[in-house]
């Protein structure tokens, strides 16, 4: 039997009060552009009901639901989904209808767990359990198992209609991509920054990103990398925008007139003063790093301090506290780490000192940064950036 309809459930979202409208909307917005990017015509109308939105499918819908069912499992907000079957709020159309999905399928034990957010309907939770339970007891000859069965007859009752279904597949659960505002990320082509990137879309922030590269003196290997990354970040937010930005310009300057330990702190200092103004240009709220405490030189607590400094606007770290097998495993979840692995040159790399400064003090930077022009050398960087868009 195929299903008509595909229910989706959300978590946080129902504890959102008198703005719990507005995320929902987000939601359904998301869903729909989700599926019309790759299965347009595929559904009849995505509609609210209580507690959940639903997706009408039609006939192409219907015979495509494995292709949906794999975008869904990218839409940030959504806990779970389920491909359903719709009836009447009807304990004897409920009844044949489950018992006829429940009489296909290679399963032992089964269990029925009815839902009635519809207190219009006569018949309660739990006598639905029971009777429905009997009848496919009595026609399949299954055994009963409460605990962990093989197989559950999921049913909700809600705003006058009865949705059957045996699978619950799970989603990405936060919130939908675009209530939280705009971030600006710094992607940097290598494992950490794309993941970081996706923990602030499941938060529901909108990310620009921003990738600093050392051409040509490197090769642009980063580049098509970030390319790729981002593309597959798409799964999750449908559209994107990239700033490419020169950095080889600054390290020079940086490598000829100021101390080699300090350098990786400087290039940071600035990456992130560019980024900041893009911030502001887009009227993003945060930057975003991919920085783990203690991974690198530039990520000790001190360096990190003496980075933030140079702005004003927050840099948030969601990767802060993760180890870095946990930032693989994620990354191969989203499928950016095939991409990040690939050999490439970067920005950071080049120049960069034998023995960097890892407890730099932020008097020591300053007074290295006073040898040079901070304002036209981010000047000149933001109005060489090329900008290229993603959808």
């Amino acid at each position: 039997m195929k299903p008509d309809v595909i229910l989706c459930h959300y978590g946080e979202i129902g504890l959102k009060g008198k703005n719990r409208s507005y995320f929902e909307k987000k939601l359904q917005k998301n869903l729909r552009e989700t599926i019309k990017r790759s299965m347009p015509g595929s559904f009849t109308s995505i509609d609210r009901l209580y507690g959940r939105i639903i997706i009408r499918l039609n006939e192409q819908g219907q015979n495509k639901i494995s292709t949906i069912s794999a975008l869904l499992k990218n839409v940030c907000g959504l806990v779970y989904f389920a491909p359903a079957v719709k009836t009447e709020q009807d304990i004897g159309a409920i009844t044949q209808l489950a018992v006829e999905m429940m009489s296909s399928g290679d399963y032992k034990t089964f269990r029925v767990t009815s839902r009635r957010t519809d207190k219009n309907f006569h018949v309660g939770s739990q006598k639905m359990n029971e009777d429905v339970g009997a009848a496919i007891l009595k026609t399949t000859g299954k055994v009963v198992n409460l605990g962990k069965p093989d197989k559950t007859c999921f049913i909700d009752v809600v705003d006058g209609k009865a949705f059957i279904y045996t699978e619950k597949i799970r989603g990405q659960g936060g919130l939908p991509v675009g209530v939280s505002g705009k971030v600006v990320s710094l992607l940097s082509g290598g494992i950490d920054s794309p993941v970081s990137s996706f923990y602030m879309m499941k938060r529901g922030a909108a990310a620009t990103f921003v990738h600093f590269h050392s051409v040509p003196y490197t090769n642009e290997a980063s580049i098509e990398k970030v390319r790729e990354m981002i593309e597959a970040l798409l799964s999750f937010q449908l559209r994107a925008t990239l700033y490419l930005i020169k950095l080889a310009p600054i390290q020079k300057v940086i490598m000829t007139e100021t101390e080699a330990k300090f350098r990786v702190i400087l290039y940071r200092r600035f990456m992130v003063r560019i980024a900041e103004a893009i911030a502001h240009k887009i009227r993003a709220k945060a930057l975003i790093t991919g920085d783990s405490l203690g991974q690198v030189a530039s990520q000790t607590l001190e360096n990190m301090g003496v980075i933030d400094e140079a702005i004003s606007t927050p840099i948030l770290r969601p990767l802060i506290g993760f180890d870095k097998l946990e930032i693989i495993d994620k990354a191969k979840e989203i499928n950016t780490y095939d991409i990040s692995i690939l050999p490439d040159q970067d920005c950071c790399s080049l120049f960069t000192p034998k023995h960097p400064a890892t407890k730099a003090k932020l008097i020591d930077v300053l007074g290295e940064e006073k040898k040079l022009n901070v304002n036209e050398l981010v000047k000149t960087a933001l109005e060489s950036a090329v900008i290229e868009k993603f959808d």
